[in-house]
């Protein structure tokens, strides 16, 4: 088996709590990286980290709210006029992908258009219980409880041997239990850390459902300023921004 590398590019909320980043994960192995839910910092995150935007062959995406996709317009800014891209890159998500992140990047740059790009830039949409070959991963997606304004997926993705599982935003649900199963790797979600309504999970909930979590590792993201106000209660890792786990 291959070592695979999961790094935290951005592990706070949509307030960035803490000083922390937004969302943003970079899993690389078997020579395909997936950069998942690049929130709006996250061009600036990777350079400032010293890893080359070159070697991302995949954007996955588990929802379309702001701080999940507001740092793609800037990626492929990057692509078409400093590191001038010239091989495809894929985007994969829930729909309505490829409407809206269209409008989103040529609201920011009329220039990003998918026609007037130098590179293919190719959708690939993602459905609740569907599996799909990514580079050289297989992804699986199942569907979580973040709510009905922005449906979300959660994502179980095979590479080299190694499973790696993240949940993306959702409050507790059955699924999660399905999603963590037999993974090497667990990120979840941890906004709050008591229950509170809203589609969100927190630390008291995942701790009382934590035997359910049959995954070997499993890491708390998208944190909150409760939970960071609580943190030494929690007895689960947190993330840190620019983090690095080897599976």
């Amino acid at each position: 088996m291959s070592t695979i590398t999961v790094t935290t590019l951005g592990t706070g909320d949509a307030f960035a709590s803490g000083g922390r980043g937004h969302s943003g994960i970079l899993l690389q192995g078997q020579g395909t990286t997936i950069l998942i839910d690049p929130g709006p910092a996250v061009l600036a995150t990777i350079k400032r980290f010293g890893i080359s935007i070159a070697v991302i062959d995949v954007v996955l995406l588990t929802h379309l709210h702001g701080d999940h996709i507001a740092g793609v317009p800037f990626l492929l800014l990057d692509y078409q006029f400093a590191s001038r891209r010239t091989r495809p890159l894929i985007i994969a998500g829930p729909k309505p992908l490829a409407s809206r992140l269209e409008r989103l990047s040529t609201t920011c740059y009329r220039e990003l258009s998918r026609r007037n790009l130098r590179f293919p830039l190719h959708y690939q949409l993602m459905r609740a219980g569907q599996s799909r070959r990514l580079g050289a991963a297989t992804v699986t997606a199942l569907p979580m409880a973040h709510g009905p304004s922005a449906p979300c997926l959660g994502y179980r993705i095979q590479l080299g041997g190694k499973l790696v599982a993240f949940t993306g935003d959702t409050a507790w649900c059955d699924s999660m239990v399905k999603l963590a199963d037999g993974a090497d790797l667990f990120l979840t979600e941890c906004t709050g850390f008591h229950p509170a309504a809203g589609g969100h999970l927190n630390y008291l909930t995942l701790a009382k459902q934590r035997a359910d979590l049959r995954a070997k590792r499993i890491i708390l993201v998208h944190v909150g300023e409760e939970l960071l106000r609580n943190r030494r209660k929690v007895r689960l890792p947190i993330a840190r921004d620019g983090q690095t786990f080897r599976v």
